[in-house]
């Protein structure tokens, strides 16, 4: 592999020929057409992924497990893929892009992400002067669009104040109300990007922003923000949506014990009788 086939100092550019080049060298090592044939569809599903540059980087495998697990893949599934993974990128060169502990499963205790970290990621993206990761993060862990959502996310629906979202093929919908401060925002950056109609975040040819793309935003700020990276991903700025939503709830909960509790200790000193 040489310098004009696509390799970079820190990034490589996946090409259809250096993917056949991989291949190739399976070949000459004896691997059968079934698996050769398997390779081939799980590496074009890789390429299919990556943004329109398609640069391999270190972070790249990681990513993408990430998003094959949000697309609720068997864990076998994500660990056959992962496995094909590091086999490229060790024909590549880049074994230390390799991921490691491929086999990881669901129920595996995740990092939380805090709302104070939120809170720095959002305040650094708005010092380095990134409105796209600013309000992607602030969409996902501030009004709680999902990845596989924020293609509905349209300068039509923001204008409107809500959306109705639709995910696993229209198998479960929501109503989303977009509060008015994260609206405002939003019309400011179609504006300033002369979105007119459509999704909010799309690429330079006007298509929906890929998933890697989204990642990679979201994650572009978090050392600057001293926020650990595994806790930058959609998954935990859901989880922590979902967290802050869950305790305002359990207050609300609360207060409304309390206000019944005041009523019936009111309507006891009117009508109830005098128990020593």
């Amino acid at each position: 592999m040489s310098e004009e086939d696509g390799r970079q100092k820190d990034k490589i550019q996946m090409t259809m020929e250096i993917l056949e080049e991989f291949l190739e060298s399976l070949r000459q090592k004896g691997r059968g057409k079934g698996s050769l044939q398997s390779y081939q569809t799980i590496l074009i599903g890789l390429y299919e992924y990556l943004p329109e540059d398609k640069l391999l980087r270190a972070g790249t495998g990681q990513e993408w497990r990430e998003w094959m697990e949000d697309q609720d893949l068997s864990p076998r599934t994500v660990s056959t893929k992962m496995s094909a993974w590091n086999s490229f990128v060790q024909f590549l060169g880049r074994r230390e892009w390799q991921v490691i502990n491929v086999n990881r499963s669901y129920t595996e205790v995740q990092p939380e992400l805090t709302r104070s970290e939120y809170l720095r990621l959002l305040r650094t993206a708005r010092e380095m002067d990134n409105k796209k990761s600013y309000l992607l993060i602030k969409v996902m862990g501030g009004a709680g669009v999902r990845i596989q959502e924020l293609a509905q996310l349209t300068v039509e629906n923001v204008k409107r104040g809500t959306i109705q979202l639709e995910s696993h093929n229209s198998k479960q919908k929501r109503i989303l109300r977009i509060p008015p401060v994260l609206k405002k925002e939003l019309l400011a950056y179609t504006q300033s990007e002369q979105i007119e109609t459509g999704p909010v975040f799309v690429t330079r040819k006007g298509e929906p922003l890929p998933r890697s793309s989204i990642y990679y935003y979201i994650k572009c700020v978090s050392q600057d923000a001293l926020v650990d990276e595994e806790k930058v991903n959609p998954r935990c700025l859901w989880r922590m949506y979902q967290s802050t939503y869950e305790g305002i709830r359990a207050n609300i909960e609360l207060l409304m014990e309390q206000a019944y509790e005041k009523i019936i200790e009111d309507e006891q000193l009117l009508v109830g009788w005098n128990v020593s």
